[in-house]
C-alpha cells in the first residue's frame, strides 16, 4: 500500500518517501538543537522550515502515491519524476534553513549540496546548469541580506567563504552530472544500436532474403502456433505448396538476375491477393508454402485457384515483355500439431500430381 503496485512508478514513490524520510530528519535535528536552556538554535525561528519541509516531503509522496505526478508531467512536458521542481523546493527549504541556524549555518551547505547532488544525475545538460547558478544565487543572496541586516552577527568575510567553498562543490557536482549524462546519452546510443541489431538479426533469422517472405523456420514455428490455436477453436486449417512452373528454364535462358526478379515479382503478386489472416512462405528454391487458417480443403483449393487465375493476368514485363508466370499447387488439410509434416508430404504428393497433369493446375491431397 505504502509503495504501490511494481513498476517505474513504484520507483518515483520510493525516491520521494526518500526525500520525505531527509527531510524529517533534518527537521528532528533543527527540533533537538533547539531544547534545552543552551540551545543552539531559537525555536521560534526553525519551526516555521520544520513544518514548511514537511509538508514539502509530504506534498511529494502524495504527487507520486496518486499518480498525479504523469498527469502533471503530460501537461508540462517534463519528466514524471519532477526532480527538478522538487529540487528547486528543496534548494529553498535548505537556504531558508541557513538562515535560522546561527553559528551551526556552516554545516547546512553540505546539506544543500546533498539535495543538488541527490537529482543531478537525473538531470539533462541544461536543467543542471540552471540548478547549480539558480542554487548559487539563492545562497548569495541570503548571505547578502544576512550580512547587511546583522553585520556583526554575520560577517562578509565568512559568508563568502561560505559562498565559495559551496560555489566549488556546487560547480564539481555539475561537471560530473554533465560527464554522467554524457555517459547516459552514450549508453542510450548503445542501447538503441543493439536494438536495431537484434531487429535485424531477427528478421534476418525469420525472413528470406530475396522475397522478403517468412522464412522455412519462421512458418515451422508459426505452423505450431497456428496447429494449437486451431485445435482449441475446433477450426480447420489448410496447407498449399506453391511451385513456379518452368522456373528452371527461366533462370538458364533469362540467367539468375532475372529468375530473382522473378521470384520477388511472384512473392509481391501472390501477397497482394492474400486474406488477412493467410500466411506464405518460401519453402525452398521456387517452392513456397500457403497457410491458410480457418480454411477447409475445398475453400482452400478455391482460394489457391483464385491465386493463380489472378497471377496468370498479370505478366512480368520488368524481366521480358509479354513473361506470364504460372504455378502448380498441392492442397491439403492439416489435422493438428502431430499432423504438420504428413500434411505438407500430403500436400508435396498434389503439387507432383499436378506438374504431372501438365502444370498450372492444383490439386487436392
Amino acid at each position: 500500500m505504502l509503495l504501490g503496485p511494481p513498476g517505474q512508478q513504484r520507483w518515483r514513490i520510493t525516491q520521494s518517501l526518500i526525500g520525505l524520510g531527509g527531510y524529517l530528519a533534518l527537521g528532528l535535528l533543527l527540533w533537538l538543537g533547539s531544547q534545552g536552556e543552551a540551545a543552539l538554535l531559537d525555536r521560534a525561528r526553525v519551526l516555521p522550515p520544520m513544518l514548511a519541509m514537511g509538508l514539502v516531503g509530504l506534498l511529494g509522496y502524495g504527487l507520486m502515491r496518486s499518480g498525479l505526478n504523469r498527469r502533471l508531467a503530460l501537461r508540462c512536458g517534463c519528466e514524471p519524476s519532477l526532480t527538478l521542481p522538487q529540487t528547486l523546493l528543496g534548494v529553498l527549504l535548505t537556504t531558508w534553513v541557513y538562515t535560522v541556524t546561527g553559528q551551526a549555518r556552516g554545516a547546512v551547505l553540505a546539506l544543500l549540496a546533498v539535495v543538488v547532488m541527490f537529482s543531478m544525475f537525473a538531470l539533462q545538460r541544461r536543467q543542471a546548469l540552471v540548478l547549480a547558478g539558480v542554487a548559487l544565487l539563492m545562497l548569495a543572496t541570503v548571505m547578502r541580506a544576512m550580512t547587511l541586516a546583522d553585520p556583526f552577527r554575520y560577517r562578509v568575510e565568512v559568508e563568502a567563504v561560505h559562498l565559495g567553498v559551496t560555489a566549488l562543490v556546487l560547480i564539481g557536482v555539475t561537471l560530473l552530472s554533465l560527464r554522467m549524462a554524457r555517459l547516459r546519452q552514450r549508453l542510450r546510443d548503445q542501447r538503441t544500436a543493439l536494438a536495431r541489431a537484434l531487429e535485424k538479426l531477427s528478421e534476418i533469422a525469420t525472413r528470406d532474403e530475396l522475397t522478403g517472405l517468412p522464412n522455412r523456420r519462421a512458418m515451422g514455428e508459426l505452423l505450431l502456433t497456428e496447429t494449437a490455436r486451431h485445435a482449441r477453436l475446433k477450426a480447420p486449417l489448410s496447407l498449399a505448396l506453391l511451385d513456379i512452373d518452368h522456373f528452371k528454364q527461366i533462370n538458364d535462358r533469362l540467367g539468375h538476375a532475372a529468375g530473382d526478379e522473378v521470384l520477388r515479382g511472384f512473392a509481391r503478386r501472390i501477397e497482394a491477393e492474400l486474406r488477412g489472416a493467410d500466411v506464405m512462405a518460401r519453402w525452398g528454391g521456387e517452392e513456397f508454402l500457403l497457410l491458410l487458417p480457418g480454411t477447409a480443403a475445398e475453400p482452400a483449393l478455391q482460394a489457391v485457384e483464385r491465386l493463380r487465375e489472378s497471377l496468370r493476368q498479370q505478366p512480368f514485363d520488368q524481366v521480358e515483355p509479354g513473361l506470364r508466370i504460372t504455378f502448380s499447387a498441392g492442397v491439403g488439410i492439416c489435422l493438428g500439431q502431430g499432423d504438420i509434416d504428413s500434411a505438407i508430404e500430403r500436400a508435396d504428393r498434389a503439387l507432383y500430381r499436378a506438374k504431372a497433369a501438365g502444370r498450372d493446375r492444383s490439386e487436392l491431397a
